[in-house]
């Protein structure tokens, strides 16, 4: 166990690094083709301001182009970085999902962990309300069910069982993840990916 628990590290998610929110909110508000739409607004600016040194009646069509292209970018940059909070905000939120503890067999003595504990090939228990603390391959179950909305979307409870029915590690039935919850049964499974390297850890990531 101390082995693979060295190699694997700690089975939780690798918090992102983190910038400041006036840099979030100055990337969107100059980078790619907001800074093309300043450049845009500065020189209109410009014209007007030669157009003003030159007649004493000046157009302001120059004016206007300048403000709405302004007001535009403005607008734009809020509005990117409102999606960017947003998303981020669901990030932090896989936090939340990470299980605290988990039952765990070892040397055919069952005892109740840390999850962060927890590493490649151990055995655990899981039954229904319980949030997995890894993505576990099931060796045996009594009519497990787990709700995978969080992962896939779908709204009802998907049964789970010891036979691989499908290539796709999603749909397979012998496969449930880090973070979703079990529903209902019961089930003894392998760990088969903790922490950055499970699929909600990648999807984070």
């Amino acid at each position: 166990y101390k082995e693979v628990f060295a190699r694997e590290g700690p089975n939780r998610l690798t918090p992102p690094k983190t910038t400041p929110e006036w840099i979030k909110f100055c990337k969107q508000l100059f980078g790619g083709f907001a800074m093309l739409l300043w450049i845009g607004a500065i020189l209109c600016f410009i014209a007007y301001g030669i157009q003003v040194s030159k007649y004493v009646d000046p157009p302001e069509d120059n004016v206007y182009l300048g403000a709405v292209l302004t007001f535009v970018v403005v607008v734009t940059g809020i509005f990117a970085y409102y999606q960017e909070a947003k998303s981020a905000a669901i990030m932090d939120s896989f936090k939340k999902m990470v299980p605290q503890t988990a039952s765990v067999i070892r040397a055919g003595k069952r005892s109740q962990v840390d999850a962060e504990t927890l590493t490649l090939g151990d055995l655990i228990e899981v039954k229904g309300g319980d949030k997995l603390p890894a993505d576990i391959r099931i060796v045996s179950c009594s009519s497990f069910k787990v709700d995978n909305s969080s992962l896939t979307g779908e709204s009802e409870p998907q049964s789970r069982g010891k036979e691989c029915t499908d290539d796709n590690p999603i749909e397979t039935k012998n496969l449930a993840f880090f973070s979703t919850n079990a529903v209902e049964g019961t089930a003894r499974a392998i760990v088969i990916s903790c922490g950055d390297n499970t699929v909600m850890g990648r999807i984070a990531s």
